[in-house]
């Protein structure tokens, strides 16, 4: 996907202004496919960095950079067993579970951001192409 995609994608999800200057857009561009198509953008800290969580139709992206590198997890929509996104006034918390049994929890995420969220963890999974 190229950026200029990225950022429109943004915009038709109201979230453009909130994280079009995160050094995690670059990265996350290049590595959404054509095919794919973004749901949800937000951010939380987890294992005491501040990360970002890109929920596409088909995966769950986890992006951390750091000067001089960083970290990506890719999570498979399929193999997501439970999510839960709490919704508090100051300290919001999304947690992942997969069917492997790994456990993701994001602290301090964006609590305006549950019903995207939600709705995009409720949407389809398109079939295998």
């Amino acid at each position: 996907m190229i950026r200029s995609d990225l950022d429109n994608r943004l915009r038709e999800l109201g979230i453009y202004s909130d994280f079009y200057y995160r050094k995690e857009i670059k990265p996350l561009a290049q590595m959404l496919g054509e095919y794919e198509r973004l749901n949800c953008l937000l951010t939380g800290v987890h294992e005491g960095n501040r990360k970002m969580v890109a929920v596409t139709d088909r995966r769950i992206v986890i992006l951390f950079t750091a000067l001089g590198g960083g970290d990506v997890k890719i999570i498979r929509r399929e193999s997501i067993k439970d999510w839960r996104f709490e919704k508090k006034l100051l300290f919001s918390s999304l947690t992942i579970e997969t069917n492997g049994g790994a456990s993701f929890t994001f602290t301090n995420t964006q609590g305006k951001l549950k019903d995207l969220f939600t709705w995009a963890m409720n949407e389809p999974i398109p079939a295998a192409e």
